[in-house]
Protein backbone atom coordinates (compact mmCIF):
# COMPACT_ATOMS: atom_id res chain seq x y z
CA UNK A 1 0.00 0.00 0.00
CA UNK A 2 1.42 3.52 -1.00
CA UNK A 3 0.97 6.24 1.80
CA UNK A 4 0.35 9.66 0.70
CA UNK A 5 3.19 12.36 1.06
CA UNK A 6 0.83 14.14 2.84
CA UNK A 7 0.33 11.45 5.46
CA UNK A 8 4.14 11.00 5.98
CA UNK A 9 4.60 13.34 8.52
CA UNK A 10 1.47 12.65 10.57
CA UNK A 11 2.82 8.78 10.63
CA UNK A 12 6.02 9.70 11.56
CA UNK A 13 4.72 12.06 14.63
CA UNK A 14 2.62 9.51 15.81
CA UNK A 15 5.22 7.17 16.00
CA UNK A 16 7.55 9.19 17.89
CA UNK A 17 4.94 10.06 20.36
CA UNK A 18 4.07 6.66 21.28
CA UNK A 19 7.65 5.61 21.59
CA UNK A 20 7.75 8.43 23.72
CA UNK A 21 4.79 7.29 25.82
CA UNK A 22 6.90 3.33 26.03
CA UNK A 23 10.04 4.73 27.07
CA UNK A 24 10.63 4.30 30.88
CA UNK A 25 11.19 7.06 33.21
CA UNK A 26 14.25 6.77 35.29
CA UNK A 27 12.64 6.96 38.67
CA UNK A 28 14.96 7.21 42.01
CA UNK A 29 12.45 7.03 44.54
CA UNK A 30 9.48 5.08 43.26
CA UNK A 31 7.74 4.19 46.64
CA UNK A 32 5.03 6.87 46.90
CA UNK A 33 3.43 8.02 50.05
CA UNK A 34 1.10 11.01 51.75
CA UNK A 35 4.28 13.11 51.10
CA UNK A 36 4.38 13.05 47.51
CA UNK A 37 3.21 15.00 44.73
CA UNK A 38 0.27 14.96 44.83
CA UNK A 39 -2.45 14.58 47.54
CA UNK A 40 -5.94 14.79 47.32
CA UNK A 41 -7.33 15.95 50.77
CA UNK A 42 -11.22 15.63 51.26
CA UNK A 43 -11.51 16.05 55.19
CA UNK A 44 -13.60 18.83 56.85
CA UNK A 45 -11.83 20.97 59.43
CA UNK A 46 -12.75 24.06 61.46
CA UNK A 47 -8.59 25.45 62.42
CA UNK A 48 -8.95 27.45 65.54
CA UNK A 49 -10.62 30.89 64.86
CA UNK A 50 -8.24 32.97 66.73
CA UNK A 51 -5.01 31.60 65.71
CA UNK A 52 -6.61 31.02 62.02
CA UNK A 53 -8.17 35.10 61.97
CA UNK A 54 -4.45 36.53 62.81
CA UNK A 55 -2.71 33.97 60.96
CA UNK A 56 -5.00 34.79 57.53
CA UNK A 57 -4.19 38.44 58.37
CA UNK A 58 -0.59 38.10 58.59
CA UNK A 59 -0.80 36.23 54.97
CA UNK A 60 -2.74 38.40 53.77
CA UNK A 61 -0.83 41.73 54.10
CA UNK A 62 2.34 39.72 52.99
CA UNK A 63 0.90 39.01 50.19
CA UNK A 64 -0.09 42.24 49.35
CA UNK A 65 2.29 43.49 46.74
CA UNK A 66 2.40 46.94 48.31
CA UNK A 67 4.32 45.46 51.56
CA UNK A 68 7.63 45.43 52.09
CA UNK A 69 8.68 41.99 52.72
CA UNK A 70 12.44 40.45 54.03
CA UNK A 71 13.79 37.48 55.88
CA UNK A 72 15.43 38.17 59.19
CA UNK A 73 18.47 35.76 60.63
CA UNK A 74 15.85 32.61 61.23
CA UNK A 75 14.98 32.95 57.63
CA UNK A 76 11.21 33.89 58.33
CA UNK A 77 9.78 36.29 56.11
CA UNK A 78 8.63 39.41 58.15
CA UNK A 79 6.87 42.33 56.64
CA UNK A 80 7.50 45.98 57.33
CA UNK A 81 3.85 46.86 58.33
CA UNK A 82 2.87 47.20 62.12
CA UNK A 83 -1.01 45.29 61.59
CA UNK A 84 1.55 42.36 60.45
CA UNK A 85 3.80 42.60 63.86
CA UNK A 86 0.96 42.90 65.85
CA UNK A 87 -0.43 39.51 64.24
CA UNK A 88 2.68 37.73 64.78
CA UNK A 89 3.43 38.78 68.90
CA UNK A 90 -0.10 37.13 69.03
CA UNK A 91 0.42 34.50 67.05
CA UNK A 92 3.58 33.77 68.97
CA UNK A 93 1.64 34.05 72.43
CA UNK A 94 -1.01 31.44 71.29
CA UNK A 95 1.79 29.50 69.89
CA UNK A 96 1.61 27.44 66.71
CA UNK A 97 0.87 23.50 66.66
CA UNK A 98 3.09 22.31 64.05
CA UNK A 99 1.64 18.62 64.58
CA UNK A 100 -2.05 20.34 63.74
CA UNK A 101 -0.79 22.29 60.46
CA UNK A 102 0.56 19.18 58.87
CA UNK A 103 -3.06 17.61 59.14
CA UNK A 104 -4.55 20.56 57.88
CA UNK A 105 -1.78 20.60 54.85
CA UNK A 106 -2.47 17.05 54.04
CA UNK A 107 -5.91 16.29 55.13
CA UNK A 108 -8.48 19.56 54.62
CA UNK A 109 -10.17 19.95 51.25
CA UNK A 110 -10.21 23.81 52.46
CA UNK A 111 -7.50 25.27 49.40
CA UNK A 112 -7.11 28.34 51.63
CA UNK A 113 -6.98 27.14 54.81
CA UNK A 114 -3.69 24.79 53.21
CA UNK A 115 -2.49 27.98 52.19
CA UNK A 116 -2.78 29.50 55.51
CA UNK A 117 -1.09 26.28 57.38
CA UNK A 118 2.16 26.51 54.79
CA UNK A 119 2.71 29.76 54.99
CA UNK A 120 2.36 29.74 59.00
CA UNK A 121 5.02 26.65 59.14
CA UNK A 122 7.54 29.07 59.13
CA UNK A 123 6.82 30.76 62.12
CA UNK A 124 7.04 27.50 64.28
CA UNK A 125 9.52 27.43 67.13
CA UNK A 126 11.55 24.55 66.48
CA UNK A 127 13.38 24.38 63.23
CA UNK A 128 13.06 20.25 63.42
CA UNK A 129 9.12 20.54 63.17
CA UNK A 130 9.61 23.77 60.46
CA UNK A 131 11.48 21.25 58.39
CA UNK A 132 9.20 18.41 58.81
CA UNK A 133 6.69 20.70 57.40
CA UNK A 134 8.67 21.81 54.30
CA UNK A 135 8.21 18.51 53.28
CA UNK A 136 5.01 18.70 52.93
CA UNK A 137 4.82 20.96 49.84
CA UNK A 138 5.58 18.95 46.73
CA UNK A 139 2.21 17.29 47.35
CA UNK A 140 0.50 20.25 47.85
CA UNK A 141 -2.18 20.05 44.91
CA UNK A 142 -2.72 23.62 44.62
CA UNK A 143 0.54 25.12 42.39
CA UNK A 144 -0.32 28.73 43.49
CA UNK A 145 0.24 27.65 47.17
CA UNK A 146 3.43 25.13 46.42
CA UNK A 147 5.13 28.34 44.41
CA UNK A 148 4.63 30.46 46.95
CA UNK A 149 6.24 28.12 49.82
CA UNK A 150 9.38 27.11 47.18
CA UNK A 151 11.43 30.43 48.18
CA UNK A 152 10.19 30.95 51.78
CA UNK A 153 11.31 27.06 52.32
CA UNK A 154 14.98 28.14 50.79
CA UNK A 155 15.44 31.08 52.87
CA UNK A 156 14.65 28.94 55.88
CA UNK A 157 16.89 26.49 54.81
CA UNK A 158 19.72 28.92 54.26
CA UNK A 159 19.17 29.79 58.34
CA UNK A 160 19.18 26.68 59.83
CA UNK A 161 20.79 23.88 57.02
CA UNK A 162 24.47 24.55 57.75
CA UNK A 163 23.80 24.99 61.50
CA UNK A 164 25.90 22.68 63.84
CA UNK A 165 26.19 21.51 67.11
CA UNK A 166 28.83 22.96 68.33
CA UNK A 167 27.35 26.43 67.59
CA UNK A 168 24.52 25.53 70.40
CA UNK A 169 24.57 27.10 73.62
CA UNK A 170 25.33 24.84 76.61
CA UNK A 171 21.83 24.80 77.67
CA UNK A 172 20.88 23.79 73.91
CA UNK A 173 23.13 21.12 73.84
CA UNK A 174 21.74 19.63 77.13
CA UNK A 175 18.12 20.21 75.81
CA UNK A 176 19.09 18.51 72.40
CA UNK A 177 20.94 15.65 73.84
CA UNK A 178 18.28 14.85 76.64
CA UNK A 179 15.83 14.42 74.13
CA UNK A 180 17.43 12.18 72.06
CA UNK A 181 17.75 7.85 73.08
CA UNK A 182 21.03 6.64 74.51
CA UNK A 183 23.09 4.88 72.43
CA UNK A 184 22.86 0.97 71.92
CA UNK A 185 18.98 1.06 73.19
CA UNK A 186 16.55 -0.06 70.75
CA UNK A 187 15.25 3.48 69.96
CA UNK A 188 18.91 4.59 69.16
CA UNK A 189 19.22 1.26 66.41
CA UNK A 190 16.11 2.19 65.20
CA UNK A 191 16.82 5.94 63.96
CA UNK A 192 20.09 5.22 63.24
CA UNK A 193 21.49 6.80 66.19
CA UNK A 194 25.15 5.33 67.32
CA UNK A 195 26.67 8.13 69.35
CA UNK A 196 26.07 11.49 71.04
CA UNK A 197 26.35 14.34 69.49
CA UNK A 198 29.62 15.85 68.85
CA UNK A 199 30.11 19.91 67.73
CA UNK A 200 30.95 19.18 64.08
CA UNK A 201 27.36 17.78 63.78
CA UNK A 202 25.31 19.05 61.55
CA UNK A 203 22.15 19.54 63.75
CA UNK A 204 20.10 18.54 60.73
CA UNK A 205 22.68 15.33 59.52
CA UNK A 206 19.80 13.35 57.55
CA UNK A 207 17.48 14.54 54.84
CA UNK A 208 14.64 11.95 54.25
CA UNK A 209 12.58 14.89 53.64
CA UNK A 210 13.99 15.54 50.42
CA UNK A 211 12.14 12.61 48.51
CA UNK A 212 9.55 14.38 47.77
CA UNK A 213 11.50 17.03 45.77
CA UNK A 214 13.20 14.03 43.62
CA UNK A 215 9.28 12.65 43.09
CA UNK A 216 8.47 16.31 40.86
CA UNK A 217 11.20 15.50 38.50
CA UNK A 218 8.80 12.31 37.85
CA UNK A 219 6.20 14.42 36.98
CA UNK A 220 5.32 15.28 33.22
CA UNK A 221 4.42 18.51 33.59
CA UNK A 222 7.75 20.62 32.91
CA UNK A 223 7.17 23.49 35.48
CA UNK A 224 7.25 20.96 38.12
CA UNK A 225 10.31 19.46 37.09
CA UNK A 226 12.00 22.61 36.89
CA UNK A 227 11.05 23.76 40.47
CA UNK A 228 12.18 20.14 41.59
CA UNK A 229 15.64 20.90 40.18
CA UNK A 230 15.43 24.07 41.29
CA UNK A 231 15.18 23.42 44.97
CA UNK A 232 17.09 20.12 44.93
CA UNK A 233 20.25 22.88 43.37
CA UNK A 234 19.57 25.38 46.12
CA UNK A 235 19.68 22.88 49.27
CA UNK A 236 22.89 21.09 47.68
CA UNK A 237 24.67 24.22 47.36
CA UNK A 238 23.82 24.97 50.92
CA UNK A 239 24.90 20.95 51.74
CA UNK A 240 27.15 19.17 49.54
CA UNK A 241 26.60 16.37 51.81
CA UNK A 242 23.11 16.19 51.36
CA UNK A 243 23.69 15.44 47.28
CA UNK A 244 26.29 12.52 48.50
CA UNK A 245 23.71 10.80 50.09
CA UNK A 246 20.56 11.49 47.90
CA UNK A 247 21.50 12.32 44.36
CA UNK A 248 23.16 9.66 43.30
CA UNK A 249 19.73 7.60 42.21
CA UNK A 250 18.04 10.24 40.69
CA UNK A 251 21.19 11.45 38.21
CA UNK A 252 19.69 8.91 35.28
CA UNK A 253 16.45 11.08 36.03
CA UNK A 254 18.78 14.43 35.98
CA UNK A 255 20.43 13.17 32.71
CA UNK A 256 17.16 12.99 30.47
CA UNK A 257 16.28 16.15 31.73
CA UNK A 258 18.95 18.06 30.80
CA UNK A 259 17.96 16.73 27.53
CA UNK A 260 14.37 18.17 27.73
CA UNK A 261 12.92 19.75 25.11
CA UNK A 262 11.92 22.86 27.63
CA UNK A 263 14.66 25.19 28.09
CA UNK A 264 13.76 26.00 31.70
CA UNK A 265 14.01 22.43 32.65
CA UNK A 266 17.56 21.88 30.69
CA UNK A 267 18.39 25.43 32.57
CA UNK A 268 17.85 23.90 35.93
CA UNK A 269 19.34 20.67 35.61
CA UNK A 270 22.51 22.65 34.37
CA UNK A 271 22.23 24.63 37.33
CA UNK A 272 21.79 21.36 40.02
CA UNK A 273 24.73 19.53 37.71
CA UNK A 274 26.78 22.68 38.20
CA UNK A 275 26.34 22.65 41.83
CA UNK A 276 27.92 19.25 42.40
CA UNK A 277 30.35 19.38 39.70
CA UNK A 278 34.18 20.89 39.87
CA UNK A 279 34.20 24.55 40.48
CA UNK A 280 36.39 25.25 36.97
CA UNK A 281 34.11 23.20 35.14
CA UNK A 282 32.85 24.83 32.20
CA UNK A 283 28.86 25.56 32.27
CA UNK A 284 27.31 24.51 28.92
CA UNK A 285 24.44 27.09 26.95
CA UNK A 286 21.11 26.07 27.44
CA UNK A 287 20.58 25.60 23.81
CA UNK A 288 24.24 23.48 23.33
CA UNK A 289 23.67 20.22 21.90
CA UNK A 290 22.85 17.19 23.52
CA UNK A 291 26.34 15.27 23.33
CA UNK A 292 27.75 18.44 25.24
CA UNK A 293 24.94 18.86 27.78
CA UNK A 294 25.67 14.51 28.40
CA UNK A 295 29.00 14.99 28.45
CA UNK A 296 28.88 17.73 31.25
CA UNK A 297 26.46 16.03 33.01
CA UNK A 298 29.09 13.03 33.21
CA UNK A 299 31.73 14.98 34.31
CA UNK A 300 29.49 16.60 37.26
CA UNK A 301 28.34 13.80 38.29
CA UNK A 302 31.85 11.84 38.32
CA UNK A 303 33.44 14.61 40.21
CA UNK A 304 31.05 13.82 43.21
CA UNK A 305 30.27 10.25 42.49
CA UNK A 306 33.66 8.64 41.16
CA UNK A 307 33.45 5.06 40.30
CA UNK A 308 35.91 4.19 42.41
CA UNK A 309 35.50 5.19 46.14
CA UNK A 310 37.20 4.58 48.86
CA UNK A 311 35.03 5.95 52.13
CA UNK A 312 37.26 5.60 54.50
CA UNK A 313 40.01 2.93 53.91
CA UNK A 314 37.89 0.68 55.42
CA UNK A 315 34.74 0.13 52.79
CA UNK A 316 35.62 0.74 49.16
CA UNK A 317 33.19 1.11 46.27
CA UNK A 318 33.89 -0.14 42.89
CA UNK A 319 30.91 0.88 40.05
CA UNK A 320 30.91 -0.31 36.70
CA UNK A 321 33.70 1.71 34.63
CA UNK A 322 37.12 1.24 32.65
CA UNK A 323 38.72 2.08 36.38
CA UNK A 324 36.91 -0.72 37.55
CA UNK A 325 38.36 -3.02 34.48
CA UNK A 326 41.69 -1.69 35.04
CA UNK A 327 41.51 -2.56 38.63
CA UNK A 328 40.65 -5.77 37.35
CA UNK A 329 43.51 -6.97 34.51
CA UNK A 330 46.22 -4.79 36.81
CA UNK A 331 45.49 -6.98 39.71
CA UNK A 332 45.05 -10.69 37.44
CA UNK A 333 48.56 -9.92 36.19
CA UNK A 334 49.97 -8.96 39.39
CA UNK A 335 48.78 -12.01 40.99
CA UNK A 336 49.23 -14.55 38.06
CA UNK A 337 52.97 -13.71 37.65
CA UNK A 338 53.07 -13.64 41.72
CA UNK A 339 54.47 -10.28 41.04
CA UNK A 340 52.70 -8.39 43.55
CA UNK A 341 54.11 -10.61 47.11
CA UNK A 342 55.01 -13.32 48.30
CA UNK A 343 53.57 -15.69 51.22
CA UNK A 344 54.41 -14.58 54.90
CA UNK A 345 54.03 -16.22 58.36
CA UNK A 346 53.89 -14.60 61.79
CA UNK A 347 52.28 -13.68 64.88
CA UNK A 348 50.21 -10.61 65.56
CA UNK A 349 51.11 -8.11 68.47
CA UNK A 350 48.82 -9.57 70.54
CA UNK A 351 50.49 -13.56 70.11
CA UNK A 352 47.81 -14.68 67.27
CA UNK A 353 49.36 -16.45 64.41
CA UNK A 354 48.82 -15.63 61.06
CA UNK A 355 50.03 -16.73 57.51
CA UNK A 356 49.19 -15.02 54.10
CA UNK A 357 50.04 -13.06 51.18
CA UNK A 358 52.26 -10.14 51.66
CA UNK A 359 52.14 -7.06 49.66
CA UNK A 360 55.67 -6.06 48.45
CA UNK A 361 54.73 -3.94 46.47
CA UNK A 362 51.20 -1.90 44.93
CA UNK A 363 50.75 -0.81 41.71
CA UNK A 364 49.63 2.73 40.93
CA UNK A 365 46.60 1.32 39.46
CA UNK A 366 45.92 -1.25 42.91
CA UNK A 367 46.63 2.01 45.17
CA UNK A 368 42.33 2.37 45.09
CA UNK A 369 42.16 -0.61 47.17
CA UNK A 370 43.71 0.75 50.25
CA UNK A 371 45.85 -2.28 51.26
CA UNK A 372 49.06 -0.67 52.27
CA UNK A 373 52.62 -2.10 51.27
CA UNK A 374 53.97 -4.85 53.45
CA UNK A 375 50.28 -5.55 54.56
CA UNK A 376 49.39 -9.60 54.51
CA UNK A 377 46.47 -11.16 53.17
CA UNK A 378 45.43 -13.80 55.67
CA UNK A 379 41.02 -14.02 54.53
CA UNK A 380 38.76 -13.10 51.52
CA UNK A 381 34.85 -13.86 53.03
CA UNK A 382 36.46 -16.01 55.71
CA UNK A 383 38.47 -18.02 52.96
CA UNK A 384 42.38 -18.73 54.15
CA UNK A 385 44.64 -17.18 51.47
CA UNK A 386 48.61 -18.62 51.48
CA UNK A 387 49.64 -16.88 48.29
CA UNK A 388 49.27 -15.27 44.97
CA UNK A 389 47.52 -18.32 43.25
CA UNK A 390 45.61 -18.81 46.51
CA UNK A 391 44.34 -15.33 46.29
CA UNK A 392 43.54 -14.96 42.79
CA UNK A 393 41.23 -18.58 43.17
CA UNK A 394 39.49 -17.25 45.98
CA UNK A 395 38.22 -13.96 45.09
CA UNK A 396 37.33 -15.62 41.45
CA UNK A 397 35.26 -18.29 43.42
CA UNK A 398 33.92 -15.59 45.27
CA UNK A 399 32.23 -13.11 42.71
CA UNK A 400 31.28 -16.16 41.05
CA UNK A 401 29.17 -17.14 43.39
CA UNK A 402 27.59 -13.83 45.07
CA UNK A 403 24.66 -12.00 44.84
CA UNK A 404 24.59 -8.38 43.20
CA UNK A 405 25.91 -5.97 44.99
CA UNK A 406 29.29 -8.64 45.25
CA UNK A 407 31.05 -7.79 48.73
CA UNK A 408 34.23 -9.24 49.78
CA UNK A 409 35.57 -8.98 53.27
CA UNK A 410 39.42 -8.80 53.28
CA UNK A 411 41.16 -9.10 56.41
CA UNK A 412 44.77 -8.85 56.81
CA UNK A 413 47.62 -8.01 59.22
CA UNK A 414 50.19 -4.93 59.66
CA UNK A 415 52.21 -3.40 62.01
CA UNK A 416 50.96 -6.25 63.85
CA UNK A 417 47.52 -5.51 63.99
CA UNK A 418 44.63 -6.50 62.39
CA UNK A 419 42.29 -4.97 59.91
CA UNK A 420 39.87 -5.58 57.20
CA UNK A 421 38.51 -3.35 54.15
CA UNK A 422 35.47 -4.52 52.70
CA UNK A 423 35.65 -4.06 48.85
CA UNK A 424 31.47 -3.65 47.30
CA UNK A 425 31.33 -4.38 43.80
CA UNK A 426 28.13 -2.32 42.90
Amino acid sequence: MRVRPLLVPFVIASLLAVASAQQQKQIAYPQRDVLSPFRSPGDVYAPPDALYNLLRRMRSIAEDPATKKDFDTEGREIADQESWQEAKKEVDRIGLDAGYLAQIMRLSKNTADRATAFYAAFYCKRPDYVINLISHIPGEPERKTREAAFPRAIAYLRAHLKRRFGELSDDEKKTLTSSLPEPGSPAAKAAGIVRKPQDADYLNPTAQWLIPFFQLLDLDDPLDQAQGLWFLKEVFLLRLDLALVWLEPALPRVRELIGSGNEKVREQAIGLLAAIGPADLPRPKVDAESTELQAFAERAARALFPPIRNLNDAIVQLHPSPERDAIVVEGKKALENSSIGDPMSGKTKDGMPFRGLRIAHVPDKLKALAIPKDAVITTVNGVAVQDAPSLLRVVKAQIETLKHPRVLLVEYVFEGGTHAVEYRLM
